[in-house]
């Protein structure tokens, strides 16, 4: 055994690296508890109008080191619109002498759902998703895709929130190293407009230049997936962002069961354009080996051990974290981080495993070399930072010094 973790430190020190269980229906959009971010206001995004602006594109793949995950628009969040009072807690941190740094470098917008829920659409944006306990069998449409693109680029919310944020922070901070990046997540071509029903009409979706899709044709899947790329960036060339960048997209879908066939066309798509591809599999799902093939950029495993019962994480959870470890070792990829509302003190049973991440990281080299993704639930980083519990704030502050002091954020 020693051998072993000697063999996987080393190896793990040389390399630096450019939602839940694996099961059909990930359990990431699933609540249970009274903390989860439902929405209990109707609120219609409103269309961006502005006239685009002339802008050049990407001359280079951007580098960041530190992406953190923000989900925004399904109807069972709260808040569905959301200011600098939230972003400020994930672009500066401000450490126990009331000294601020930078943060995370890099903003992931995503959503999976829109569930039928306080005035929501009841569609899917990924195949095999649930919402208390119930199969969303509605595949979300060109129209609901270009909700999506619109809602992100809202004035004074989302990336525009973040571009607030980091002026804000630069009256004290100065310019940051560079612009913070923003990726943005790509709903899956669903082939069926029920997602359970191999009968159902594969023609649901919409037209692009006054053509029908049909999703049993791969090229129009990728026809689809071309056209919100577009729109997202039709969007956010609209506005007058002076603090973010539009670095790339990432691939909703975490294994790549149903979507294997048009990835890589979607890969060189961005890659001609210089945007980068990302990418985030759960533990060992289906294809996360073959992430070079399908032309991500950078892909990042998720070791799932935060969602574990506490009964087997007692049994598995150790050697699951270093088989994740081993496995972005073999095939160069980077990590995610993982924890939810349950970090905090009485919500939950796991209080003490965002430290386990932290320990198991830092141990075996990936918090030295490698970039890491983060999922935090809805806001558990702003909740643990207003936390009056001692014992939350004290893991805040370990957890962004942990963040802030990463050797490789030196390099990039």
């Amino acid at each position: 055994m020693k051998k072993t973790l000697i063999l996987l430190t080393s190896l793990l020190l040389v390399f630096s690296c450019s939602e839940k269980p694996a099961k059909d229906i990930p359990q990431w959009g699933k609540h249970d508890n009274g903390n989860s971010d439902t929405d209990t206001t109707t609120v219609n995004p409103p269309d961006t109008t502005q006239t685009p602006a002339d802008k050049p594109e990407r001359t280079e793949i951007a580098d960041y080191t530190d992406m953190v995950l923000l989900y925004g628009y399904g109807h069972h969040r709260s808040p569905i619109v959301w200011g600098t009072d939230y972003t400020d807690a994930y672009v500066v941190y401000k450490d126990k002498e009331g000294y601020a740094h930078w943060l995370f470098d890099s903003f992931l917008f995503l959503e999976f759902m829109d569930p039928a829920t306080n005035g929501g659409a009841g569609v899917t944006f990924i195949t095999g998703y649930s919402y208390n306990e119930e199969r969303i069998n509605k595949s979300a449409t060109q129209d609901d895709w270009d909700k999506l693109a619109k809602y992100y680029f809202v004035r004074n919310t989302a990336v525009h929130a973040i571009d607030q944020s980091v002026e804000k922070a630069k009256a004290i901070l100065g310019e940051p190293p560079h612009k913070r990046q923003i990726i943005v997540g790509i709903p899956e071509p669903i082939t069926h407009a029920n997602p359970y029903d191999n009968s159902s009409s594969t023609t649901y979706w919409g037209k692009v230049d006054g053509r029908t899709l049909d999703f049993n044709l791969p090229n129009d899947r990728v026809t689809a997936v071309k056209w919100y790329i577009d729109r997202v960036r039709e969007e956010f060339y609209k506005q007058d962002y002076t603090n973010v960048e539009l670095a790339g997209f990432y691939w909703v879908a975490e294994k790549s069961t149903h979507t294997s066939a048009i990835i890589s066309d979607v890969g060189s798509y961005l890659k001609g354009m210089n945007y980068s591809f990302n990418w985030i599999p759960y533990f060992e799902a289906e294809g996360w080996n073959k992430w070079r093939d399908y032309g991500f950029t950078y892909a990042f495993m998720q070791p799932n051990t935060a969602w574990l019962s506490d009964s087997d994480y007692a049994v598995r959870g150790q050697s699951q974290m270093l088989r994740a470890i081993n496995d972005v070792i073999a095939q160069n990829m980077g990590l995610e981080v993982e924890f939810d509302g349950n970090v905090i003190q009485g919500w939950g049973t796991r209080t003490g495993r965002l430290r386990d991440y932290m320990n198991a990281f830092k141990d075996y080299g990936a918090w030295e070399k490698s970039r890491l993704a983060y999922y935090q639930g809805a806001w558990a980083v702003k909740w643990l930072r207003d936390s009056s519990n001692s014992l939350d704030k004290e893991l805040y502050h370990e957890f962004c010094n942990w963040v802030i002091t990463r050797p490789i954020r030196d390099s990039h």
